[in-house]
């Protein structure tokens, strides 16, 4: 799609709009304005108040590249290389999953039970960009944490959102295959593990089949291995009655819960069980434990 040469930002916006509602974009409105504020490095307020300024030609090509892009199926985020979680700016990469507002209900199912503890240690399992660690340390300032991921990747990418989000002196990143290394026990464990069935993959939206790593995504035959290995574990990770709080796919919250509970670890009481996100849909496990 060539922009109009000359154009202003207000057309450029409304071309970028129809062309990629023609795309098939849903959210064609929302993603264009991202895209040129993006590009031309102008907030939403300065590109209402210029809109009847001229595109730059450097910014018009970069646009161009980004709606085409958009045009294919690539996530916003993936394209600017970051997205907003909680507040935060987080950058993504091709070696974290790109965080999502559903996750926010683990981050408010934990902020949301800890009683007097406002000062808990946190363990991350699977950080990726290290967005639910972060979110909950940005809420609670007296608080630190550790995340782990099996990516080399993942863990880079986390300790720049930690430094770049000012939190840094308060969490600390490492390799390692669920949370399996050397640290004091956590009061909090938390963790957003692949939970996709691998016969299922193929079949998922395709910004996210095609722009999530599989690794993230991937849990095991039955998409429940990860909670599997997680449980066997807790022992090393986990304070006795530690809060525990995993994200789950929509029909696997029983499952999860069960797994736990084969774990000895408390699933039913005040406070716990499954969590429903702001759609209604079972999104969280929160349970209390282990028992050493």
């Amino acid at each position: 799609m060539p922009l109009m040469t000359g154009a202003t930002l207000s057309q450029t916006l409304a071309t970028a709009r129809a062309f990629l509602k023609e795309s098939d974009v849903d959210t064609a409105a929302l993603d264009a304005r991202l895209l040129l504020q993006a590009a031309t490095g102008l907030s939403h307020e300065a590109l209402v108040m210029q809109g009847e300024d001229a595109l730059q030609a450097d910014a018009a090509d970069l646009f161009q590249l980004f709606l085409e892009a958009r045009a294919q199926g690539k996530p916003v985020s993936r394209i600017i290389g970051q997205r907003e979680f909680w507040g935060l700016t987080l950058g993504v990469s091709g070696d974290t999953l790109d965080p999502r507002a559903d996750t926010e209900t683990l981050v408010e199912a934990v902020l949301g039970r800890l009683g007097g503890n406002q000062r808990p240690y946190i363990r991350d399992l699977g950080t990726g960009s290290g967005a639910i660690l972060l979110a909950l340390l940005s809420a609670l300032p007296d608080a630190r944490g550790l995340g782990s991921d099996l990516s080399f990747g993942a863990i880079c990418m986390a300790r720049r959102n930690a430094r770049a989000t000012g939190i840094g002196s308060r969490a600390a990143f490492l390799m390692s295959d669920w949370g399996l290394v050397p640290a004091r026990l956590a009061d909090v464990v938390v963790s957003n593990p692949p939970y996709i069935a691998r016969g299922e993959l193929p079949g998922l939206m395709r910004e996210v089949r095609d722009f999530d790593p599989t690794r993230a995504l991937d849990g095991g035959a039955d998409g429940l291995e990860p909670y599997r290995r997680i449980a066997r574990h807790l022992h090393l990770i986990a304070r006795p009655n530690a809060l525990l709080a995993f994200e789950t796919g929509h029909r696997q919250a029983d499952q999860v819960l069960g797994i736990l509970d084969g774990a000895g670890v408390q699933v039913s009481g005040p406070g716990l069980g499954m969590v429903r996100d702001m759609a209604g849909r079972p999104r969280v496990v929160v349970a209390r434990g282990p028992r050493h």
